[in-house]
């Protein structure tokens, strides 16, 4: 057997424990990063740094990859290589994979304690040339101010070579980084309080010091989901997975002042009435010659006795809103 070949086996029977986990609720911030300039010294010892990468993925973190096309149609779709995704960064109890695109963008998932998959995201060669540093931040609802903080991404920048924490007491840590600038970091217990109630900031510089990117995990991270009945009106549709271009149904709450029902503007000259129950809620089968309707955005507004629109929100298909976040027109 070749030495790679025994590698790999090696790597697979050591890992072979992740092909197996629990599925749990999970929530997951994606946070923007900004590119800077300027300089500082380095300080602490490095945190997430790993000696070892590239083992392959298990299958569940495959076939997570894999699902951020599920239902999208052809043009889409970002077509990550889930087969071949590795480990590019890991801690001592949370591993990053990574799979990549054919743009040269990448989809990953971090993988914490119990084998818990944390979802996947995803950043194309667009998106990465348009932030210097990407951050992933995993969290539950009600996780409590001492919850363990595992955070994921990549340093966009191709001169990025150093990464720091800074935390809001102005302690921090370097972050090691693992295969391509991609990271994890473990907060540190005695800074968990701290992230949880302010965020942090990542820091990247280049092999002189100098600042190539900046990036904000904010205060509010991860705080409790405002309630969908605080929101003048809230709307959730329903579909099918395995087509997410459709849309068989609307259902939702109002709870704006004077509305008596809703109106949903097909955008041809067709307008649906729906009805408010006492409760403020609302449900909406859309007819089979519609479904296809909502791959673009249409208006649903609810009015007063008068007629008049006192609240209104867009509406579409799941597909559409993950065009838009993949920069298609």
């Amino acid at each position: 057997m070749a030495t790679t070949d025994a590698l790999q086996q090696d790597l697979r029977t050591a890992y072979s424990r992740l092909l197996v986990r629990r599925v749990r609720r999970r929530r997951v911030a994606t946070v923007s990063a900004l590119a800077g300039a300027g300089a500082l010294l380095l300080g602490a010892a490095a945190l997430g740094a790993a000696t070892l990468l590239g083992w392959p993925a298990p299958r569940h973190v495959q076939d997570e990859i894999a699902a951020v096309d599920r239902g999208l149609p052809a043009d889409l779709r970002l077509n990550p290589d889930a087969e071949h995704a590795r480990a590019v960064a890991s801690t001592a109890s949370a591993t990053l994979y990574a799979a990549s695109l054919r743009d040269g963008g990448s989809c990953t998932e971090i993988v914490t304690a119990g084998e818990r998959g944390r979802g996947a995201t995803c950043s194309t060669a667009a998106d990465q040339a348009r932030r210097a540093i990407d951050l992933v931040a995993p969290f539950d609802d009600g996780a409590g101010p001492d919850a363990p903080i595992v955070l994921g991404g990549r340093v966009n920048d191709v001169g990025g070579s150093n990464l720091e924490a800074v935390y809001a007491d102005g302690a921090h840590d370097e972050v090691g980084l693992g295969e391509d600038r991609f990271f994890l970091l473990e907060v540190p217990s005695e800074h968990r309080g701290s992230v949880h109630a302010s965020g942090l900031e990542l820091i990247a510089r280049n092999g002189d010091g100098a600042i190539v990117g900046r990036a904000t995990l904010p205060a509010d991270w991860d705080d409790p989901a405002v309630s969908d009945d605080q929101a003048p009106l809230f709307v959730s549709t329903r579909s099918d997975e395995s087509d997410l271009t459709k849309v068989y149904g609307l259902e939702g709450h109002v709870s704006a002042p004077g509305a008596v029902r809703l109106e949903l503007d097909y955008g041809d000259g067709t307008n649906a009435t729906i009805p408010i129950g006492a409760d403020g809620g609302y449900g909406y089968t859309v007819p089979p010659d519609r479904i296809d309707d909502f791959m673009k955005p249409l208006t649903l507004a609810a009015v007063d006795e008068s007629g008049n629109v006192v609240a209104s929100t867009t509406v579409a298909a799941v597909a559409y809103w993950r065009g838009r976040e993949r920069g298609a027109p």
